[in-house]
């Protein structure tokens, strides 16, 4: 078994998680004076998913230090896992806010809306979602950097609120110069259907985690070494299993061997397959069975040119 793992910097994974929930909370502020201000249900629909924010940038601060410690008796597998359990309750959050926006709006749609001060609400909106951009677009460059889904969730979710944000900013923007007082309703519970959509996309994420579902991207990786020219004493391999937990790939796999091949030969072959999946995966965790080839027919068996006992 070979193991290999990257120096990440915790301290940068922590920086960035404190970033955003600092931002988180600030902007959460600001929005809930805009509604306050203007009693938009477009703002508010948007000052609430800000609380999502802030409540996931703290289960992600709290699970990206949980994820950084190393494999103990109890957990042998390490504690990854914690960054898909921090995807779910981002996505679950994201998706109550959401009907309670709906809820909300209608509300709203069936009363009727009163505007106010439309112009400051306006201001402040547009700063919050131009905060947010930077801040989305940083958590996901540092997430793939460092090979953080907590990280990555938490950007693709702040752009999300940017999306959301820009919506409400041309919805009060049409309501603004036309007087239109129900398009604020209409934005509302569009912004909500769309972050129902954000959070069932997150709520997929982490199931497909928690339920150790394989990566495409790692099936090709590992497949395309397997069979390089290089190992050209292995006769074939199956058996291929890999899953990942946060950011540490686990990989195994069964390697065959020509029936009379050295066994010290083919475990050095197998430790310098195991060496590279591992390094062109990342952080990894990879295990080569070796195993007699037992075809009549094997053309490895019959051509090759390598050392037999």
């Amino acid at each position: 078994m070979v193991l290999h793992f990257t120096d990440r910097p915790l301290s940068s994974l922590k920086k960035a998680a404190l970033y955003s929930l600092t931002v988180g909370v600030c902007l959460l502020i600001i929005k809930f004076i805009a509604y306050a201000l203007t009693g938009s249900a477009a703002i508010l629909s948007d000052a609430a998913e800000s609380i999502v924010n802030v409540l996931t940038a703290s289960f992600a601060l709290y699970s990206i230090k949980v994820a950084s410690k190393p494999a103990d008796e109890c957990h042998p597998y390490g504690h990854g896992k914690i960054e898909f359990f921090s995807a779910a309750l981002e996505g679950g959050s994201i998706i109550v806010a959401a009907v309670w926006i709906l809820y909300r709006s209608l509300q709203e749609l069936i009363m009727g809306p009163v505007l106010h001060q439309l112009d400051i609400g306006l201001m402040l909106v547009a700063f919050a979602a131009a905060i947010n951009a930077i801040l989305g677009w940083h958590l996901i460059k540092t997430g793939k950097k460092e090979k953080s889904l907590t990280l990555e969730a938490d950007g693709k979710h702040i752009l999300t609120d940017v999306v959301t944000s820009v919506a409400v900013v041309a919805g009060l923007l049409i309501v603004y110069f036309t007087r239109w007082l129900i398009v604020d309703s209409i934005i509302a519970i569009l912004v909500a259907l769309n972050i129902i959509y954000a959070g069932l996309k997150l709520l997929r994420i982490s199931a497909s985690g928690m339920m150790d579902a394989s990566s495409p991207q790692d099936e090709v990786l590992i497949r395309q070494i397997l069979v390089e020219p290089t190992f050209h004493d292995i006769c074939g391999y199956h058996k291929l299993r890999h899953r990942l937990s946060g950011n540490t790939h686990f990989v195994d796999f069964h390697l065959i061997f020509p029936k009379k091949f050295v066994i010290e030969a083919a475990h050095a072959i197998a430790t310098a397959v195991e060496a590279k999946i591992a390094a062109s995966l990342g952080d990894a965790s990879v295990m080569a069975h070796i195993e007699p080839c037992r075809k009549v027919d094997c053309p490895n068996c019959s051509n090759r040119k390598s050392i037999i006992s």
